[in-house]
Formats: C-alpha cells, sequence, structure tokens
C-alpha cells in the first residue's frame, strides 16, 4: 500500500482509476484503501492527498515508579550496604562517624529486625531507649536522620515499600554540651592513673594540656598511625573516666584545663 501513498502524494489530485492504472491494483483494494487511509480525502468526485505534519515532542514523560521487591534484606545487611556506598563520597572523618553511630547504636537495637517489617512505632521506641541510656539529645538526632537516610535509600531503590516514612525535627533549640574544666585535684588524679597503668598516653596529655590544641594537633605520624592511636586511646580513656567518675568528659576537654603543679 505504499505504493498507493506515492502515487497519491505525486498527484495530489485523483481518481480512483488513477490509482488503478498507475499502481496496477485491484479496484476494491484499491477503493478500500482511499477510504480508510488518514491521508486521502474525497472532495466531490475526486481525492485529494493530505499531507500529515508529525509534532516531535520536545520532552516525554518516563515512568519513575519503582516496582518494591518487598526484600527480606536484614537492618544489619542494609546498614552495611549503605557505608559501603557512603565510604567512596564522604570525608573519612564523615564516615567513621557514621559507622560508629550504626555499629554502636542502628544494629545493636535492629540486629532482629528485616528492614521492610521496622514501623516508626519502632523508631521512637529506638529514641526512647537512647535516651534512656543518657546518649545526648544532639546525637540522637543525628543518629535518627541517619537511620531515615538508610530507610529512605533502600525505598528509593525499590527494595522496600514505604511504609516506614517519618521526620527527624527539631521542635526546641538542643543545648551545646558544656566543656568540662577538671580540677587540680582531678588533673593530678588523672595523671597518677597514667603513670602506672597507660605511660603512653602521659605526654600527649600533658602536651594537650599545655599547648592547648585538640588531640588531631598534637599527634604525629601517619594518618593510618594517627587512626589507630586515637582508637586507643578512646578505649583507655573510657576506663580512666570510669574511674574518675567522670561521665561525659570528652578527651579534648583537657585543653582547656589548667598545668597541674606535678
Amino acid at each position: 500500500m505504499d505504493k498507493i501513498l506515492k502515487v497519491a502524494k505525486r498527484l495530489k489530485t485523483f481518481t480512483l482509476e488513477d490509482i488503478i492504472m498507475f499502481c496496477e491494483i485491484d479496484t476494491e483494494i484499491a477503493r478500500k484503501f482511499l477510504q480508510e487511509s488518514e491521508s486521502i480525502k474525497l472532495c466531490g468526485n475526486k481525492f485529494e492527498y493530505i499531507e500529515t505534519v508529525k509534532v516531535e515532542d520536545k520532552f516525554k514523560i518516563i515512568d519513575k515508579n519503582i516496582p518494591s521487591e518487598n526484600s527480606d534484606i536484614t537492618v544489619v545487611a542494609a546498614c552495611e550496604m549503605f557505608l559501603e556506598i557512603k565510604q567512596k563520597t564522604m570525608t573519612e572523618t564523615s564516615f567513621q562517624t557514621y559507622k560508629t553511630f550504626v555499629y554502636a547504636q542502628i544494629i545493636p537495637y535492629f540486629k532482629k529486625f528485616r528492614l521492610k517489617d521496622v514501623t516508626v512505632q519502632d523508631v521512637q521506641e529506638f529514641k526512647t531507649c537512647m535516651q534512656t541510656n543518657k546518649i545526648s539529645e544532639r546525637r540522637i538526632k543525628n543518629i535518627l536522620a541517619l537511620l531515615n537516610q538508610i530507610i529512605k535509600h533502600f525505598q528509593n531503590e525499590g527494595y522496600i515499600d514505604k511504609t516506614c516514612v517519618f521526620e527527624v525535627k527539631r521542635i526546641a533549640d538542643i543545648p551545646k554540651r558544656q566543656i568540662q574544666i577538671l580540677t587540680p585535684e582531678q588533673i593530678s588524679q588523672l595523671l597518677e592513673i597514667l603513670k602506672k597503668k597507660y605511660p603512653y598516653m602521659l605526654t600527649i596529655v600533658q602536651n594537650l594540656i599545655t599547648l592547648k590544641q585538640p588531640l588531631n594537633a598534637i599527634l604525629t605520624g601517619s594518618e593510618q598511625e594517627k587512626k589507630h592511636l586515637k582508637r586507643k586511646i578512646r578505649k583507655d580513656f573510657y576506663k580512666i573516666k570510669q574511674e574518675l567518675g567522670l561521665i561525659n568528659y570528652m578527651f579534648d576537654d583537657l585543653r582547656f584545663c589548667q598545668k597541674c603543679a606535678n
């Protein structure tokens, strides 16, 4: 039938007999095609070819809906996958913060959950649990925001349905943690403990107090060596804080203390 259209386009105005003659086609077939074609119009006793101009879309709508797999992925596996993705795009410091939040808080609480089973009520109970454990409000807010990121990521990737949608919204200003300054007696006790049990930390603490600089500026060596030493300091300083009865004391607060005469 392409031959009929080519002839019709060339003639512009024509009769049924013209088409039969030029196309060498059966009369009924030709008549049926001319009557049904959108490009040909009957005008009186003749037919006219009508040029149809195709209008090209300048944009199109793409269906971005992702069918949910309703996966049985666990919270533990989801957290580990999320951290692998973030490690490629974040600074080392930010990544370590995410990692700490995940392994210290999110995974211990949700380790028996499948991600698709987590509800907003579970998140609320998780918040209450952290408050009971005396975690600071600012830290709780950041942990919940990270949990929300993880859940949203797997919802948007089509792993799970959007059944747990929430927002971490501040409704009051969270006071900043106050810097704690040790008394001369506490500093003396601290130095005695370091001399007896953690001699490697003694010079570091003394420099921290004397130079008034953060730990990162005090430490020397490669980034890997610094990271290893900071991890060791955090672990040992936690034991020291328990011995001295210091709850929320931060290692870097030492630089605000006065040098002890000892």
